[in-house]
């Protein structure tokens, strides 16, 4: 302290020597004073005085001490030399290099402002905190000490300054370590609106300049039919500063203990994330019945991608579980089917080059692990030129896939594709653009079925190919008027395809199994989602797509279309939409007025009794807090051969805020088939403020799969903001 202000009692000497010489006979009372005293420090009051008998600077008035990156406001100071104190009394703020202010009455300072003794002590934290105690001793720059110190996160109350906020921790002595970034207390109580509800004789949190630290996060509470009355408690574990770990026990009352744990870290080249769960319980068979063994149970997931050289990068992304109940038991998942990856890829430039493999876990109670099928490799590769002077280009691609199972059909395949694309626009507006590909497949199978639909079938191993061409012409001719404000656009769409599978055709099916005839595949050469099918033969695919743009953002757009084949027969399964020589209608129809508002409605009219072959809803309205979502889908035409079952189910979800920080929210999902039947229903209500939050939630499941039953869970969680 003494460093700090002798350079400040100098100054303030020789201003004075310089005014009596000038006003000798005029009191010291100048109205404004600025001394600056070293390098890093600077001095300014309304009115400064040095009394030379006790060595005594006083300083009145907006006084501003600047001493490195602290500063110190005040009424009044008073510098004593002899005892090398500061001493500031009236509105004193201390503003710290951290970003902290404190506030008091009455402090003594000394070593540049960095220790001393401080009276009713307030400290507002960089997180808007508060931290209040009636004394304070400043150890040393980095660890204050308070004595009968109250904390909270919450704002204080507008009408009442002197109520009792909704939470706050009352302790005998806190401790603020800057150094270790951690504030401590000693017998601390926790209170809500003043009642005591929770002690502890040793409390310890971060303080707000860390932003993760080790230490117990939000517990949650619940009540299941399935696993009774449970709670979890995650614990979350800072390992260093690229790597944590969370591990949440979940204790129950019918299925003891689960443990899950998450795992992170970053790399210099990427990050990866690792969880999974584990338990041991009674074992059930199919009906949920006990057999009166026990058994392990739980799951493994992880993710990560890492750049290994430039425009290189490799990855995974893997799922499995024991059974397969498990995840929907414990309200990990509700897939029915889980998908595991790893990868090495590049893309440079036009060039995309991938190589993966692909394993698969089927969970619905007919799926048997023998006939899932495991890719150990599968190479794709696409290259994209540049357009020329005229504007088209050259593509080529190439395919690899091995598919084995441990029973049933194994595939290997090789696809080579290369393609020409030639956009051009006419002086009048059209748009035409020519495209046309030349491909060629090569299969051997190992135990092929005689029908991909049947797994039953006759079986043999084949060595097969085929040359499919390709040439596709669309045009457009898209119309505008500008009405007032609003931009109307027609635009009639026509496409010609022809393509054909010269050589076998009894090729394996892999992955053009299920296809679904909708807006977003009206126009394409081939739209099944593989390679494995090939739509052949010449058709005719049109349509008209209408938009409305307002000049706010605001439109409304339908498109309308339909497929034409050249002959009567058909690939397409029974109920597809394409499975005649004239395709059912599809139609698209979006509204969005605002951001507040969307209507989308999808369609599929059947070509001879015009009735919904399906037909789709979506409507959302409303903001971030309070929001409505109807969905509604009905699929009326089964397609067994391929999987894919009549639908017809509607879905609510939203979220409303009833007042300053409370809202309530909900979802509901009913199956319409079969005189209706209800899917889930839930229903909760959330608190959030600044300092505290709680939800409490209902959640009904009405299905049941084997040994997990129809439920009704009910979770309660509590947040004390910023400790979870």
């Amino acid at each position: 302290m003494r460093r700090f202000l002798v350079p400040l009692l100098a100054s303030t000497y020789f201003t004075v020597v310089a005014l009596q010489n000038v006003q000798a006979a005029a009191p010291l009372v100048p109205s404004s004073s600025t001394g600056q005293f070293n390098a890093q420090s600077l001095f300014t009051a309304d009115e400064i005085k040095y009394d030379k008998a006790s060595e005594t600077v006083t300083a009145a008035g907006h006084v501003e001490i600047v001493q490195g990156d602290r500063v110190l406001k005040a009424d009044n100071v008073i510098y004593n030399v002899a005892e090398d104190k500061i001493r500031a009394v009236g509105n004193v703020v201390l503003l710290e290099p951290s970003g902290d202010v404190l506030f008091a009455n009455d402090v003594e300072l000394v070593n540049e402002l960095k220790t001393g003794a401080i009276r009713d002590i307030r400290i507002l934290f960089t997180d808007n905190s508060r931290l209040a105690a009636q004394s304070a001793v400043r150890v040393d720059e980095n660890k204050t000490v308070m004595n009968q110190a109250v904390y909270s996160t919450c704002n204080l109350c507008e009408t009442d300054r002197n109520a009792d906020p909704l939470w706050q921790i009352k302790s005998s002595k806190v401790e603020h370590d800057k150094l270790a970034k951690t504030i401590t207390y000693e017998n601390a109580v926790l209170e809500f609106f003043g009642v005591p509800v929770l002690y502890t004789p040793y409390f310890s949190h971060p303080d707000p300049t860390v932003d993760r630290d080790s230490g117990f996060l939000a517990p949650s509470a619940f009540s299941s039919s399935n696993l009774g009355y449970g709670v979890t408690i995650p614990y979350y574990y800072v390992i260093s500063d690229e790597k944590d770990m969370t591990i949440t026990p979940t204790i129950t009352t019918d299925e003891g203990v689960q443990l899950a744990t998450e795992y992170r870290q970053a790399f210099e080249t990427g990050e990866m994330t690792l969880d999974g769960s584990l338990t041991y319980v009674d074992e059930r068979d199919d009906t949920n019945i006990k057999t009166g063994d026990q058994e392990f149970q739980g799951h493994i997931r992880g993710i990560g991608e890492f750049e290994f050289r430039e425009d290189w990068k490799w990855g995974f992304d893997f799922f499995a579980t024991s059974t397969d109940t498990y995840l929907n038991k414990y309200d990990i998942s509700s897939l029915d089917s889980l998908t595991s990856t790893a990868y090495v890829e590049a893309l440079r430039d036009r060039n995309y080059a991938r190589i993966s493999a692909i394993g698969f876990q089927g969970l619905d109670a007919d799926d048997d692990s023998g006939t899932t099928p495991f890719v150990p490799g599968w190479l794709e590769y696409s290259y994209v030129g540049q357009p020329d002077k005229f504007g088209s280009r050259f593509n080529f691609d190439v395919d690899g896939l091995s598919l084995v199972r441990t029973e049933g059909q194994d595939t290997n395949r090789i696809s080579a594709n290369a393609g020409w694309h030639l956009p051009y626009t006419s002086p009048s507006g059209q748009i035409f653009t020519l495209e046309t590909s030349l491909r060629g497949d090569a299969y051997y199978s190992f135990d092929q079925l005689a029908d991909p639909y049947d797994t039953t079938s006759a079986t043999s191993d084949e060595f097969t190919g085929r040359v499919i061409p390709s040439l596709s012409l669309k045009w457009s001719y898209p119309f505008v008027r500008q009405a007032g404000s609003i931009r109307q656009t027609i635009e009639p769409i026509i496409e010609g395809v022809w393509s054909e599978a010269f050589g076998s055709k009894n090729t394996p099916n892999e992955d053009s199994l299920s296809f679904e005839f909708d807006d977003t595949n009206l126009f394409g050469s081939n739209r099944y989602a593989g390679l494995d099918q090939v739509e052949e033969g010449a058709r005719l695919n049109y349509g008209v797509n209408f938009g409305f743009y307002g000049a706010n953002g605001g439109y409304t757009s339908l498109l309308v279309g339909q497929s034409l084949y050249e002959s009567n027969k058909s690939e397409f399964s029974e109920g597809s939409g394409l499975e005649d020589q004239i395709s059912d209608y599809v139609a698209r129809l979006e509204i969005q007025p605002s951001e507040m508002f969307k209507f989308t409605q999808r369609v599929r009219i059947d070509a001879e009794d015009l009735s919904f072959a399906r037909h789709e809803l979506d409507l959302t309205v409303g903001n971030e807090n309070n929001w409505f979502t109807a969905g509604y889908l009905n699929i009326k035409d089964d397609q067994i051969d391929v999987g894919i079952e009549s639908r017809h189910e509607i879905n609510f979800e939203g979220k409303v805020k009833v007042a300053d920080y409370w809202s309530t929210y909900g979802s509901y999902r009913r199956d319409l088939e079969n005189n209706g039947a209800s899917i889930q229903g839930v229903i909760g209500l959330e608190y959030l403020d600044e300092c505290f939050g709680f939800s409490l939630e209902a959640v009904r499941d009405f299905t049941s799969d084997r040994d997990v039953e129809s439920s009704t869970t009910i979770g309660f969680k509590i947040r004390l903001l910023p400790f979870n």
